[in-house]
This record gives C-alpha cells, sequence and structure tokens, in this order.
C-alpha cells in the first residue's frame, strides 16, 4: 500500500516535473497575478470607498445625544445602523465588529449628553462673562472603531461623517446656550457698565463678545484594538486573497494530467494493478498539496520581499506563517477535490479547462477575492457563503487582518475539508463506473 502510494506521487511529480507549460501554470502565472494586482490596487484600494456598510452604536448614554445621532446615521442612505443598548458592553462590541459582523462601531458613553451639555455651557459662560465665572468642563469623548477588512477610503468617509454630526451637535447646543446666557450677559452690562448714561455709554463702550477664542472640541477618538493591530494595508488584503487565486491553478494540470491518461491508455494500465483505487487518488492529492504549499510560500515571499522594493507597503503577517500554511493546505485541498472531479467527469481537456477557469473566476468574484463582500448587493452576499475562496479568504482574514488565532477559523476549515471529501467521494464513484 505504502509503496503504491509513493510510486503514484513520484508518477505525478516526474509528469509535473516534464510539463513545462504545467509549471508555468502553477508557479509563474500566480506570481505574475500577486505582483500585477498589487501593483495596480496599491492606490486605489488606500483610496476606495463603499456603497453601504453595517453600523453598530452602542448607546450606553440614552439621553439626548443617542438618539439623535442615531436618527442622523439613518437618514445616511448608505449606512445600515444596529443599536444596542446596556446589554453590550464596549468590549465586546469591539470585539464583534473586528469579527467583521459590522464594518464600523461607535460607542456612547454613559453621561456622554450631560457632560457634553456642561462643557458647551462653561464654554459659552466663560466667553460671555469671564473666564473665572465657571469652571471650565472638559469636552467628553466619542469612540469608534472599524473592521480590519475595511480599506482606507471607507475609513476616511466614516470618519469625516462622524466628526461632522458631532461638530452639528456641539453648534446647535452653543446655539441654545448663547439663547439661555446671552440676555443675562446683556442685562448685566446695561447695569454694571452703563449706568444712567444708558445711550452715551453704548456708544462709547460697545458691546463686544469674544466668540472667536479658542474652545476645545469633543473629541471623536478611534478605539486600539485589542490584538494591537494598525490599520492594514492593501498589500495585506491582496496578497492573501490572491495567492487563495492563485492556488486553485492546481485544478488545471491535475485534470489535464488524469485526462491525458485517459485518452493514452494510461489509466486502463493503472487499473490493472491488483488493489484499490484509492492510493492512486491519495497520491495524487498528496503530489499535488506538496506543490501547492510551495506555491503559497513563494507567493507569500513575493509579498514580503519583492512587492516591498518595488514601492509597495512591507506585507505583514504578524507571526501567522504556520497558521496561513494550514489554511493553505485545506484550500488546497478543496481545490484537489474539484480538479480529481473534472479529471474523472470532463469529456476533453478543452472542456476541463474551459470549466475549471470559468468556475474558479465566479467562485472568485463570490467569495470576495475581486470585490469585498460587504460591497455587493444583499442577495449576492447570501449567495457567497457557498464559494470555496470566499472560506480560505475569511479564515486568512481572520488570522491577518483581524488578529485572530488558528482555533477561531475551523469553520471555514472545516467546510473546505468537507469539500475536497465530497469530490473525492464522486470522484472515486466515478472511477468505479469506468472500472
Amino acid at each position: 500500500m505504502i509503496g503504491q502510494l509513493w510510486a503514484v506521487i513520484v508518477k505525478e511529480l516526474q509528469l509535473l516535473r516534464r510539463d513545462r507549460g504545467g509549471l508555468a501554470v502553477l508557479f509563474i502565472m500566480p506570481v505574475a497575478l500577486v505582483l500585477v494586482v498589487c501593483l495596480v490596487q496599491d492606490n486605489i484600494l488606500k483610496t476606495s470607498g463603499a456603497a453601504a456598510v453595517d453600523v453598530l452604536v452602542v448607546d450606553h448614554d440614552q439621553a439626548t445625544f443617542g438618539p439623535w445621532f442615531i436618527s442622523q446615521l439613518q437618514q445616511q442612505g448608505d449606512v445600515r445602523v444596529s443599536v444596542a443598548t446596556d446589554d453590550l458592553s464596549f468590549v465586546e462590541a469591539q470585539r464583534q465588529v473586528e469579527r467583521g459582523d459590522y464594518q464600523f462601531g461607535v460607542y456612547l458613553s454613559p453621561q456622554l449628553s450631560h457632560s457634553l451639555q456642561q462643557a458647551v455651557d462653561s464654554q459659552v459662560r466663560r466667553q460671555l462673562f469671564s473666564p473665572a465665572s465657571s469652571q471650565n468642563s472638559a469636552m467628553p469623548s466619542l469612540f469608534y472603531s472599524f473592521d480590519p477588512a475595511v480599506q482606507g477610503g471607507l475609513r476616511a468617509g466614516l470618519t469625516g461623517l462622524i466628526d461632522q454630526l458631532v461638530r452639528r451637535h456641539r453648534a446647535e447646543l452653543c446655539l441654545e446656550a448663547f439663547q439661555r446666557y446671552l440676555p443675562k450677559r446683556v442685562e448685566h452690562y446695561v447695569t454694571v457698565q452703563l449706568g444712567p448714561m444708558f445711550s452715551q455709554a453704548l456708544a462709547q463702550h460697545p458691546l463686544e463678545l469674544d466668540v472667536s477664542a479658542e474652545t476645545s472640541e469633543m473629541m471623536v477618538s478611534p478605539l486600539e484594538s485589542e490584538a494591537g493591530f494598525t490599520m492594514p494595508t492593501s498589500i495585506q488584503h491582496n496578497v492573501p486573497a490572491w495567492s487563495i487565486f492563485g492556488l486553485f491553478f492546481i485544478v488545471l494540470p491535475l485534470a489535464t494530467v488524469m485526462l491525458q491518461e485517459r485518452s493514452q491508455g494510461v489509466f486502463v494500465r493503472l487499473q490493472l494493478i491488483p488493489g484499490s483505487m484509492v492510493p492512486l487518488l491519495v497520491g495524487r492529492v498528496v503530489a499535488y498539496l506538496m506543490i501547492s504549499l510551495v506555491q503559497f510560500a513563494l507567493m507569500l515571499g513575493v509579498g514580503r520581499t519583492l512587492l516591498p522594493l518595488l514601492g509597495t507597503d512591507h506585507l505583514d503577517l504578524h507571526g501567522q506563517v504556520p497558521s496561513l500554511l494550514v489554511v493553505s493546505l485545506c484550500v488546497a485541498l478543496a481545490a484537489c477535490g474539484f480538479g480529481l472531479l473534472l479529471g474523472v467527469y470532463a469529456r476533453s481537456s478543452q472542456q476541463a479547462s474551459l470549466t475549471a477557469a470559468v468556475t474558479i473566476v465566479i467562485f472568485a468574484a463570490l467569495g470576495g477575492i475581486m470585490i469585498p463582500v460587504y460591497l455587493m448587493p444583499e442577495v449576492m452576499q447570501h449567495i457567497s457563503v457557498i464559494s470555496p475562496l470566499g472560506w480560505g479568504m475569511e479564515a486568512m482574514q481572520i488570522l491577518v487582518l483581524r488578529g485572530g488565532c488558528l482555533a477561531e477559523t475551523w469553520p471555514y476549515l472545516l467546510r473546505l475539508v468537507i469539500c475536497f471529501i465530497v469530490c473525492c467521494f464522486f470522484a472515486w464513484r466515478g472511477l468505479r463506473r469506468r472500472c
């Protein structure tokens, strides 16, 4: 059994060594794809925005500012707002955002409205009367955080929107405070400064309000990630994504070799060897898995060494290389399973190549390789869960962008392994029918 398995592995590697075109498909094309896409999209992804985003607002304030702020967000046509109150802590809400459940989270602390009103009143009184007339109250802070997968242009747009809303509310509070305190200032001025010679003194000492004095603003501050991650770069998005796409190129030479064996009669001679067809399938899969791991390591090496030399950001994997290799192994398993299925059921090399190319591109588009899933229409977001490339993409984003560990990727790895098992089962059944 072991000897037969090893013979199949050696045979597959020798066939690949002789097939220069197949080697080019497996190594040169994916590397070229990663290079071209990363260089082309490096600046675009830093400035791109989004059509619609999911926003989580944690309202522990539950006073005047919270409902006003939420209503203003809901009036934005490209924002879907979910509101949480006391039942969700800031820490848990931040974890949900960093996990990708929401693209953006805003956290309204307790007594935010009261603190903001006090600070504005203090500033207005100090401007109208004297600096000593009121204790200077510090402006409260409004905190926010992003899903690490959200790109630069969308971050800037949402941050600007929040800052604009905060400034608008502060201006409204300032106007209300001036309406309350200005009559008192005028009355005080008339009583103390003018005396009986009202008109003459008013002409000599006009009322002046120092509204140009420097005032503090309510702070809009990002929350630091628990994992200490900084804002991800376009390279951290693109290299893992297009590496997954490149791994699925293994389907083409795998299916082609199987079809060549069928057309040249090699498959018939292999069937005459005593034993089952399982070692033939397993040996073939092991050989191509070895190639896939080398291919993935090569693409990560390009991202870490060659791309920075060409002017892009450095690819920071946060020490997750072993976990990434496990994810790539599961992705390669799914790709090999699909290749076996095509090699058994396709009737010609042309049919296998066309089917593989179209299917991989469709699954890449659905899985968020080309366009982030959160930018897709809602119907397509639901359909995207069937994409094996999307499963691999989510697993790698958990590791590279969201600071997760390998254990958090198990739902996606399990789907990839199940996909491989299902494909192998139907490929085995197809081979049994041909025997």
